[in-house]
């Protein structure tokens, strides 16, 4: 999975118009200025081709796991995690940290890389992806929580950050108090890359132009049902507004994530 580069600065990879294609330019020029940044973390949105399984024999399911191995074996990877929304099941998230973005570049120059695209373009009809660096880092509630909220607000101002990490100290607070029900904890991030769109304009084909960054919530349930509960409440009515009305506009969905 390639972002390309364009200035001085990463733009995500975008979605590719044709199947078992990858946009690809590399990102050596730029690898020296971040070789010394915090850990990443990769999240790949893949389309799936239609009747694609994932689990089991099927040759999908063996593309699949001989990805995640090539993924393992890179320099600089830390662990992984996988899931289908539970929205659209032909959407696959995929989420790699990294001990920054160079580790992803060198995976990216390294000879398994060319097989690597090969196989995964056996069950995918695209990808579109970005790196954050979140907080904490590792995300841990990832593997954690049963579900996660996965949340993506687009090109917000430069109080939004801030607002995103007093959202999630307001949720933690009371999820320690026990007034939240079925919250497990929460984590967070700004994206390295700028112009980063949403999938569902990359799908429509209204991607580009766009110079903002993304700001990324993991936000860990018991389940989807406890999470919609939950915005029914007076405390999510109280502090949801630290998130609206300062950004693009947000994309949120739902995913049980494997840890590897």
């Amino acid at each position: 999975m390639t972002p390309h580069s364009q200035n001085s600065s990463f733009t995500p990879h975008t979605l590719s118009p044709r199947p078992n294609s990858f946009l690809t330019c590399p990102l050596s020029i730029y690898a020296h200025k971040f070789a010394t940044m915090a850990p990443v973390t990769e999240i790949a949105y893949i389309s799936l081709k239609p009747g694609i399984q994932l689990t089991g024999s099927s040759d999908g399911a063996k593309a699949w796991a001989d990805t995640i191995k090539t993924i393992q074996a890179q320099d600089g990877y830390q662990r992984l995690h996988w899931g289908v929304s539970l929205e659209n099941e032909s959407l696959l998230m995929l989420l790699i940290d990294w001990d920054g973005v160079g580790s992803h570049q060198k995976f990216m120059d390294d000879p398994s890389y060319g097989p690597f695209k090969k196989t995964l373009g056996l069950i995918m009809e695209g990808v579109h992806l970005f790196h954050i660096t979140p907080t904490p880092f590792p995300p841990t509630i990832l593997s954690e929580a049963p579900v996660i909220e996965f949340c993506a607000f687009y090109s917000p101002d430069a109080s939004f950050l801030g607002n995103m990490s007093q959202f999630v100290s307001i949720l933690e607070g009371d999820r320690k108090a026990g007034k939240i029900d079925g919250y497990y904890g929460g984590s967070y991030g700004e994206s390295v890359e700028e112009g980063v769109v949403k999938h569902a304009e990359i799908l429509d084909g209204k991607g580009g132009g766009e110079t903002g960054k993304a700001v990324v919530g993991f936000l860990g349930w018991e389940s989807k049902e406890k999470h919609l509960a939950f915005r029914e409440t007076e405390l999510f009515r109280e502090n949801i507004g630290l998130l609206r009305g300062n950004n693009r506009g947000a994309e949120v969905f739902h995913v049980k994530f494997a840890a590897v």
